[in-house]
C-alpha cells in the first residue's frame, strides 16, 4: 500500500475505484497501457471495484507513454501544467493516468466518460486537522456524569436491545417506550468503547467493539462511544447499529466507508451518523465513491456528516494541516449532495470558531463545545502529528469512563439523536423530522440546534 499526500488530500497511489459497468472497459484500457493490476475486489452493494496493487514502474512508464502521447499528449500535458500552477505541488503520477484514460475515452467515444477515481482517505474530522475548538481540541477527564437522557412519551415496556456484551448483541431487556422508540441509526465509527452508560443502546459486531479489559489506548478509541453518547442523549431508545471504519489512529479509507455504507443502505436505517471526512482537491471525481455509496439509501434516510474542524484561520498553521486547507474548505462526505453537514457551536450558542466559515454546505449547527460524554476507561495517550504523520508531543492522561470534547463529529452525533427522537416510524420519517429542524415554524422558540442561515 502506497499512500500520497497531496495539496489537501490523502490517496492511495496504487488503487482505482471503478464503477462495475466500466470494469471490463477500464481493466481492457490498463491492459493497452501495460498495467497489470495484481487485485481487483468487486462490491455487488455498492456497485463499484476496487483496482488494487498497480505496478508503480508500469504506471510511470504508461504516463510517460501518455504525455507524448501525439493525439492526447498536448491536453494532458496542459492539464498537469494547471493543476501544479493551482497547486504548487507535484501533480501524482495516478492523477496523470486517470486523467490520461478518460482523454483517451473521449477521442474514441465523444461524450462518454467512464467512472473512475482515487481511494481517499476519510478520517475523524475532530482529529486530522487536529484544530482546537475552545481548549486545544483533546478529549479531558472529568468527573461529570453522563447526562441522563431526555425521557419522552411514556407507554408500555416492549423488548429492545441490552447491547452489546463485549460485541454480543443480547435482546430481551424490558425498557419503557422512549424517544427514538423504533428508530434505527446507522454508526460509522471507529470501534466502539463498551461504557456502561451506552449498554442497551447499540448492536455492534464482537470485531467492531474494543476490548474493555485494555488498559491503554489511543485518543481516537474513545470517539465512536463518544458520538454514540451524544445520540442516545437524544433518543435513548434508538437502536444504533455500529459498523467500524477507522482505525485506532482515526484514520480509514473511502472504499471500506462506501461498502459499510452500501450495506447499511440494505438494512432499512432511519439515520446514519459519519462524523469523518477527507478534504480534496477540486479534482472532478473526488467525491465519487462516497457520492455513489450515500444514493443507495430510501429517501426516508437521513446521512448526518461532521464538517471539518478547520474554520480558526489561527490554528491552520503548516505543521497541524495540509497547506491546502483553508477556513472556508469543503470536507466529504459532509459537502455531499442530499447529507446534512453539520457545524458547531458553542456554549454561549454562537457558531464555534473552528467551525467552517463561511460553509453555504454546511445545513444545521448544533452544540459541540465543552460537550460530556461516554469515553474509554484507562490510560490514553494523546499525541499531535504534523501534516506528515510525525509525533510532535505524546503524553498520557488517565480517564475513567468518561470525558468532555469539542468538535464537529459530536455536534453531528447531536443532530442524528435529535433526528432520531423525532422520528416516529409509520407516522413521521426521519426525512420529515429534518424538515422540522431546517424550516422550524413561525414563532416557535429556538432551540439548540438551528439552520445555518448566515453563510447563504
Amino acid at each position: 500500500m502506497a499512500v500520497h499526500r497531496g495539496w489537501v488530500e490523502t490517496f492511495q497511489d496504487d488503487q482505482l475505484i471503478v464503477a462495475l459497468s466500466d470494469l471490463g472497459t477500464v481493466t481492457h484500457a490498463l491492459a493497452g497501457l501495460e498495467i497489470h493490476p495484481g487485485r481487483i475486489r468487486k462490491s455487488a452493494a455498492l456497485g463499484l471495484a476496487l483496482v488494487s496493487k498497480l505496478p508503480d514502474a508500469e504506471v510511470k512508464a504508461a504516463v510517460d507513454r501518455l504525455t507524448h502521447d501525439p493525439v492526447i499528449g498536448q491536453e494532458l500535458n496542459r492539464f498537469r501544467d494547471e493543476r501544479e500552477q493551482a497547486h504548487p505541488r507535484t501533480l501524482a503520477t495516478l492523477d496523470l493516468l486517470i486523467k490520461g484514460i478518460r482523454l483517451q475515452f473521449a477521442q474514441r467515444f465523444p461524450g462518454w466518460e467512464v467512472t473512475i477515481g482515487k481511494n481517499y482517505g476519510p478520517s475523524l474530522v475532530m482529529g486530522h486537522p487536529h484544530v482546537g475548538g475552545g481548549g486545544d481540541g483533546d478529549p479531558r477527564p472529568t468527573a461529570e456524569a453522563v447526562r441522563p437522557p431526555h425521557v419522552g412519551g411514556g407507554g408500555e415496556a416492549e423488548p429492545r436491545p441490552t447491547g452489546a456484551g463485549p460485541g454480543q448483541p443480547v435482546f430481551g431487556r424490558h425498557q419503557p417506550r422512549q424517544r427514538g422508540h423504533g428508530v434505527r441509526v446507522g454508526l460509522l465509527d471507529t470501534r466502539i468503547f463498551p461504557s456502561k452508560s451506552l449498554t442497551g443502546h447499540y448492536i455492534a459486531a464482537p470485531d467492531d467493539v474494543l476490548d474493555p479489559n485494555k488498559r491503554s489506548f489511543t485518543m481516537f478509541d474513545g470517539h465512536c462511544a463518544f458520538v454514540a453518547s451524544c445520540i442516545v442523549q437524544r433518543a435513548p431508545a434508538a437502536e444504533l447499529h455500529v459498523r467500524h471504519v477507522l482505525n485506532s489512529q482515526g484514520i480509514g479509507w473511502a472504499w471500506d466507508v462506501a461498502v459499510s455504507i452500501a450495506e447499511m443502505a440494505q438494512s432499512g436505517l432511519d439515520v446514519v451518523n459519519l462524523s469523518l471526512g477527507e478534504f480534496l482537491t477540486d479534482d472532478d471525481s473526488a467525491p465519487m465513491v462516497l457520492e455513489t455509496a450515500v444514493r443507495h439509501f430510501s429517501q426516508d434516510t437521513v446521512v448526518v456528516a461532521a464538517a471539518g474542524n478547520n474554520g480558526d484561520a489561527r490554528e491552520l498553521t503548516r505543521e497541524l494541516v495540509h497547506e491546502g486547507v483553508k477556513p472556508d474548505s469543503a470536507s466529504y462526505p459532509a459537502a455531499l449532495p442530499d447529507v446534512v453537514g453539520v457545524g458547531a457551536l458553542d456554549q454561549d450558542g454562537k457558531r464555534a470558531a473552528f467551525t467552517p466559515s463561511p460553509a453555504p454546505w454546511i445545513a444545521l449547527l448544533a452544540p459541540g463545545v465543552g460537550l460530556t460524554g461516554a469515553f474509554v476507561d484507562g490510560d490514553v495517550t494523546i499525541q499531535h502529528k504534523n501534516r506528515d504523520g510525525h509525533v510532535t508531543s505524546s503524553e498520557t492522561v488517565h480517564f475513567d469512563g468518561t470525558a468532555t470534547w469539542e468538535g464537529c463529529s459530536f455536534a453531528a452525533g447531536i443532530v442524528s439523536g435529535e433526528l432520531a427522537a423525532r422520528t416516529v416510524p409509520g407516522h413521521r420519517s426521519a426525512r420529515q423530522a429534518l424538515d422540522e429542524l431546517l424550516r422550524p415554524e413561525p414563532g416557535q422558540a429556538r432551540g439548540d440546534i438551528i439552520p445555518n442561515t448566515q453563510d447563504w
